[in-house]
Order: C-alpha cells, then sequence, then structure tokens
C-alpha cells in the first residue's frame, strides 16, 4: 500500500512539473514572437492589449497547480489570504477612481508570481532546457531576426529603447546556461565575455540608457560585489531596500535636482539627463495628492487621466507605478510578497553561483526599473519567473 502510494504521489508530481513546463513554454513562445513578428507584436500590445489578461490567466493555473487552494483556506494560510485581500482592494481602487480595466492585471500578476514562485517546481534538467530555450531564441535573434528588424535607423520595426532592453533582458537570461556549464568548464568564462561585449556593443548602438544601466547593474552585482556580501544579512536587507524604496527616494531627489535647471548630455547617448522624467514623476505626485480627492493616496488614480508632460500614460518608474497608479495599501501588499520572498531566496543564492547569477539578474532588472517599468511590464513576465525559479530552486550538484 506504501508503494502504491508513493508511487502516485510521484505520479502526481510528474503531471504537475510538465503541466507547469507547458505554461512556461506557451509564454515563452508568446515572448518570441511579440519581439520577432513586428505586427503580432503591435496586435498583442497595441491594436488588441491581451497581453495582462493572457498572462492571468496561466498564472491562476499555475497557481492552482502548484498550490493545494482548499487545504491552504483551511489551514489558514496568511499569504493566500493577503493575496485575495489585495487583489479584492485593488479591483475596487480601480473601480472607485473609474480606470481603465487593464491596470487591474499589473498589480494582481505582479503578486501571483511572487506568491507562486516558491511553490513552482521544475526539476533541474526542465530548467536547463527552459535556460536553453532562452539561449537557442537569442542566437536566432541577434543573428537571423536583429538583421532584418534593425538595418538602419529609419527602418527600425520596434521602439529603438524597447528593442534593446528586450536584448539586454533575454541576454541576461540566457547568461545562465552560461554559468550552468561554467560549472563544468571554465572555457565557457570566454563566451561570458563575449556575450557581455555585445550586449555593451547594442546598447550602445541602440543608445538605449535602460538596457545599459541593467548591463552595468548586472556586471556590479555579479563580478564586482564580493561573493560573501550576499551571505551578510545586513548589506542583503540593504540592497532589497534600494531596489524597493530606492526607487521612490530616487523619485523625489531626481524631480527636487531637475527643478534646478541643472542638466547635461550623457556620453553616447542621445538624451540629456532631465529629459522629461521629472515633469512627469511630478505631475503625477501632484494628482495623488490632489485635495479634491484626498481618498486617491490610498486608492491611487487609475489610467483615466491625462497627462500634460507627456503624449502616453507610463510612470517610466515600477515602484512609483504601483504607489501612483493603485495607491499606498496595495504598494504596501507588494512590498510584503516582495521582502517575504528575498529573504527567503538568500539562503539559495549563498551556496548555488547559479542561483546568484539569477538574483543578480534580478537586482539589476530591479535598479533599471528606477527608470522605466520592465520590472512590472506583462510582457516580461516570464523571464521574472523564470529568473525567481532559479534563484529559489537551483541548487549545485553533490
Amino acid at each position: 500500500m506504501a508503494e502504491t502510494g508513493c508511487a502516485g504521489s510521484r505520479e502526481k508530481s510528474r503531471r504537475r512539473e510538465t503541466l507547469n513546463f507547458a505554461l512556461l513554454l506557451v509564454m515563452f513562445i508568446i515572448y518570441a514572437l511579440v519581439f520577432t513578428i513586428a505586427k503580432f507584436y503591435d496586435y498583442y500590445n497595441v491594436v488588441y492589449p491581451c497581453a495582462g489578461i493572457t498572462n492571468f490567466c496561466i498564472l491562476v493555473v499555475l497557481l492552482f497547480n502548484n498550490v493545494n487552494v482548499p487545504a491552504a483556506i483551511r489551514n489558514k494560510d496568511r499569504e493566500l489570504y493577503i493575496l485575495a485581500a489585495l487583489i479584492l482592494i485593488t479591483g475596487i481602487n480601480l473601480i472607485v477612481v473609474h480606470s481603465g480595466k487593464g491596470a487591474f492585471f499589473v498589480p494582481v500578476n505582479f503578486l501571483i508570481i511572487w506568491y507562486v514562485s516558491d511553490k513552482l517546481y521544475l526539476s533541474r534538467r526542465l530548467m536547463t532546457v527552459l535556460a536553453g530555450l532562452y539561449m537557442g531564441f537569442l542566437l536566432f535573434y541577434l543573428f537571423i531576426a536583429y538583421p532584418r528588424l534593425f538595418t538602419t535607423f529609419e527602418n527600425y520595426k520596434y521602439n529603438t529603447n524597447t528593442a534593446a532592453t528586450f536584448t539586454i533582458y533575454t541576454l541576461l537570461c540566457a547568461f545562465i546556461l552560461l554559468e550552468i556549464f561554467y560549472e563544468r568548464s571554465g572555457i565557457v568564462g570566454l563566451f561570458m565575455v563575449t556575450l557581455l561585449l555585445k550586449g555593451f556593443q547594442l546598447s550602445l548602438w541602440h543608445r538605449a540608457r535602460g538596457a545599459f544601466i541593467m548591463l552595468i547593474m548586472f556586471m556590479i552585482f555579479r563580478f564586482i560585489i564580493p561573493k560573501n556580501w550576499w551571505s551578510v544579512k545586513p548589506l542583503y536587507i540593504l540592497l532589497c531596500i534600494m531596489a524597493t524604496f530606492g526607487s521612490l527616494v530616487f523619485v523625489g531627489l531626481y524631480v527636487v535636482v531637475g527643478a534646478t535647471g541643472a542638466n547635461f548630455r550623457m556620453p553616447f547617448f542621445y538624451k540629456e539627463v532631465f529629459s522629461g522624467r521629472e515633469q512627469i514623476w511630478y505631475e503625477l505626485f501632484l494628482k495623488l495628492v490632489d485635495r479634491e480627492h484626498p481618498y486617491m493616496l490610498f486608492t491611487g488614480i487609475g489610467t483615466n487621466f491625462e497627462l500634460e508632460s507627456f503624449f502616453e500614460k507610463n510612470v517610466h518608474n515600477a515602484m512609483y507605478n504601483f504607489v501612483v497608479i493603485h495607491g499606498i495599501i496595495v504598494f504596501a501588499g507588494i512590498l510584503y510578497f516582495i521582502f517575504k520572498r528575498l529573504m527567503k531566496l538568500r539562503t539559495n543564492i549563498t551556496r548555488s553561483r547559479v542561483a546568484m547569477c539569477a538574483m543578480c539578474v534580478i537586482m539589476a532588472v530591479f535598479f533599471e526599473s528606477y527608470f522605466d517599468v520592465d520590472l512590472i511590464w506583462a510582457d516580461y513576465a516570464l523571464n521574472l519567473i523564470y529568473l525567481l525559479l532559479f534563484t529559489g530552486n537551483y541548487e549545485e550538484e553533490d
């Protein structure tokens, strides 16, 4: 009977793992199509935005596939209750401020990813396969798709910043495969250097500050900061605070300094340091603390507004986006899940170089999202799931 029970349990685990991989594979296929076929990108993000709801459906299936929800409810799982409450509050807030419905999926999908990240399971073999898919796609993109999409500045099929950020983000995800093989052969280090140099060349060619910052921050975390610093809890907590609250402090300082009129042009890039974000962030702050609508500090302002300082509703800062669009309650809940997971992940990244590499990418994206929303953009949801999976589940071979 015991053997039958064990066999049944193993079969159930295999089915769960197979479904996990199948769902991530679907997300990967969509990811590849979005950034290699311009018409698919337009349909998916512009003509008929469906990235948010597609991710939501997949994430809900992942949640129920990896979490025994009825048992969690019976056991009064605090995190599940907080997740449910935050989803409800998000919906109510958006109704109160008459926001666009699509805004609902931004914090909700982000919350589900962080909640399910330490419950999602793939074997080491399937995780390596997933890393291999990223590397294979990166090589296809660089040698086949890229020359077709970006022949000249006048013939770009994608926004130059979007293209560069996608390239660097994908490159860093693929870099994890090299970390896996570096365990077996030091010669892989040569390919690591080559890939990073290619990343520099592309980010400078596109003159994309965000992509360049992401790459630089990754290299600082991965190759400059001493490895033993990750095991020092106070330093790790400080890094987590800088990645989250630091983003809001940066917004405030940027606006204050920008208001003085000080400015200068950055080398290699076509924009000045203060090129408009300070105006966007200040205008959004005034909307958030509007005396006629004092409740907006708690509900957020939603997306039913127009900016005088910019032509589209882009907050250009991931953490500030949550505060402004969804209010401080939802923002506090998001911080709860981020810090809960990051504290738990610290143990694994101190004993696995691959897991540490994945964390370096996550932190690089956090800091790049001081200037943009790539941390929470629907098209990059797979990347965040993938990185959290490696950070939490990948262990070195004995």
